[in-house]
């Protein structure tokens, strides 16, 4: 191998005692000469005559390959970070490769020479320690290489390579040739990059331009979220999920075209800025994932389907203004449903205050025509709230209200929803309920799907009876809240009940004299109640059970677990104690009642009875 030192200069052999130079000698020179002096005129009448860089690049490697005789040319050109060399054109290797090699500056004999700005010769590269193979790219029958710098005054531009399938000793003169060569063309491909890369950027904004303009357009029209969630899918070609910041599906698109995989998001999913790819889904899928999101609040994250490794031109700009745009929108939705709920939420307070007064139910229902809600004649009020306090500052009302809008809504377009932080109330028209019991399925379907927001709380619904007139819906309001109460208080947990299913123990809720409630409780079953205190029969509960069998005593003593005989011993002593004859028809209704009335009573947290506005 024969190497130049570094930092020589390049020098030609010793010339020739002038007996030994003959014609044919000075006849080749002279040709060589003149070959290599032709190729550089083309080369510059090339160069300052076209920016079209892939033809530059296919004269220098196809006219070097033919003017120094080799197989092979090959350019690198320094990337713009410095530190590695790309394959942009070979005329003797792989093609396809050109754009996909990269070679580290220092690295291989390319490399080194990049590293050293010096050139390079290398008889046999079988023997040469600084050879790096690439694969897929270098070919055994190659066995001789030169390789020389290509400088644009202080700035290395790239490496120009030549390389033979027959053992050469590249001479001085190929050396000056090639560099030559190198720097004739360094500054003309160093300003056709420049002017390939302004071009690119040109390109780049009037694709960006062009995007933000659709997008704009879009949102302009009030194309809303899903169309330009079409638009996203379209310009990045491939599909697209838009999901809520818990993993919720929102919207799809396109909407058509196929099965959609089953996405799940991984658990607490934020992406950070910028797009960034991931597998998921099942059968899963290959995604580029962004937030959509303003400076305080995330909106959703958007999923868009790839295939390949590279993106294809304007993909990542059609997902980042697309999600742009997506915040912009969501925000406004967000804030336009937050004022009409507001309002909405306002209207139904009003609506649901007592003493309303015909003057003042034909206001409201002005009003809530003007909201785009038409009051109905006749209407039952649900209350729905959860079964034990929850997190306030947890509970997204936003949702609740979303959700409960939309279920309400397919079966109910006429209702009035109002979703407040811990509990909502529903305005339901008679026309979608014409009777209770369609009234306590609705409110059966509302409760379970509200439930799952707020779990793990659990939520019962309460319905009051019939309002016949706006100024009655605050009466229906109020009874629902009472049935709510009244199961409470029993220990009822998860359930629906109604105003009128109450019977009976709707009087203990229109007794505005709380401590005769006590007074009823206290003579009908006071001296149980001692006993109980200070024995260990339990009497009371034996009561309580035979109340809960509907009074059927084979039933009870199964509840309670005892033999028959046993349970009717228990009610012998009940009997004597009272004084109550328990087959007796109004002693069973008055004991009922009782038993109900101590249970509202005595309740933990709740002995404060509270009926329409009287408070003991």
């Amino acid at each position: 191998m024969a190497l130049r030192p570094p930092g020589t200069t390049a020098r030609h052999d010793a010339p020739s005692p002038p007996s030994a130079v003959t014609t044919e000698t000075v006849d080749h020179a002279g040709g060589l000469a003149l070959r290599e002096l032709r190729f550089l005129q083309r080369l510059a009448v090339v160069a300052a005559s076209t920016h079209v860089f892939d033809q530059l690049v296919e004269l220098v490697i196809r006219e070097t390959t033919s003017a120094l005789g080799t197989d092979v040319c090959s350019l690198y050109l320094l990337e713009a970070d410095a530190r590695q060399l790309r394959l942009t054109a070979t005329n003797g290797l792989r093609r396809d490769m050109a754009g996909k090699v990269v070679i580290p500056v220092g690295q291989g004999v390319t490399g080194w020479v990049a590293e050293r700005r010096e050139p390079a010769l290398v008889a046999d590269v079988a023997i040469e320690p600084r050879w790096k193979w690439v694969p897929g790219l270098d070919r055994d029958e190659f066995r001789s290489m030169l390789s020389v710098p290509v400088e644009a005054g202080p700035r290395l531009v790239g490496v120009l390579n030549v390389q033979t399938s027959e053992r050469r000793e590249f001479s001085v003169a190929d050396i000056d040739f090639l560099r030559a060569i190198a720097s004739q063309v360094a500054g003309t491909l160093e300003r056709s990059e420049m002017h390939r890369r302004l071009a690119d950027q040109l390109r780049q904004v009037e694709l960006s331009r062009d995007i933000h303009e659709r997008f704009t357009r879009l949102a302009l029209q009030g194309g809303g979220p899903r169309a330009i969630l079409e638009e996203v899918a379209q310009l990045a070609g491939g599909k697209a999920w838009l999901f809520a910041p818990d993993g919720q599906l929102l919207l799809t698109a396109p909407s058509t075209g196929g099965p959609n995989p089953r996405l799940r998001l991984p658990p607490g999913l934020v992406p950070s800025a910028g797009p960034r790819r991931i597998q998921l889904g099942r059968p899963p899928i290959t995604g580029d994932v962004l937030a959509v999101r303003d400076s305080a609040r995330l909106f959703g994250i958007i999923v868009i389907e790839t295939t390949g490794e590279d993106r294809p031109d304007g993909r990542l700009q059609a997902i980042e203004h697309g999600a742009t745009i997506l915040a912009l929108e969501m925000s406004k939705e967000r804030t336009a449903a937050e004022v009409e709920r507001r309002l909405r939420g306002d209207l139904v307070e009003q609506l649901l205050v007592s003493n309303l007064d015909a003057t003042e139910a034909t206001r409201l229902a002005r009003q809530a025509e003007r909201l785009g809600h038409r009051l109905p004649a006749h209407a039952w009020v649900l209350a729905l709230e959860p079964d034990r306090d929850i997190d306030e500052e947890s509970a997204d009302t936003d949702s609740v209200d979303a959700l409960l809008s939309q279920l309400v809504k397919k079966q109910a377009p006429d209702a009035l929803v109002v979703a407040r932080t811990a509990s909502a109330v529903v305005i339901l028209p008679e026309s979608s309920a014409p009777n209770l019991a369609r009234a306590e399925e609705l409110a059966h379907d509302i409760q379970v799907a509200l439930a799952r927001s707020f779990r793990p709380a659990t939520i019962s619904a309460g319905i009051g009876s019939l309002a016949n007139s706006v100024e009655e819906l605050s009466r229906s309001y109020s009874e629902a809240r009472q049935a709510l109460r009244l199961l409470r208080r029993a220990g009822g947990r998860e359930r629906v009940t109604s105003y009128r299913s109450l019977g009976a123990f709707r009087l203990l809720l229109e007794v505005q004299r709380p401590e005769a409630v006590r007074l009823f409780v206290q003579d009908l079953l006071g001296n149980l109640i001692d006993y109980g205190d200070t024995r260990a029969t339990p009497l009371l509960e034996t009561l309580e059970g035979l109340v809960e069998a509907r009074w059927v005593r084979t039933a009870a003593a199964r509840r309670l677990n005892v033999h028959v005989n046993s349970l009717a011993y228990r009610l012998q002593r009940i009997e004597a104690l009272t004084g109550l004859d328990l087959d007796d028809p109004e002693v069973r209704v008055a004991v009922t009642i009782a038993l109900q009335a101590r249970r509202m009573l005595a309740e933990p947290g709740a002995n404060r009875l509270t009926t329409h506005g009287v408070t003991a």
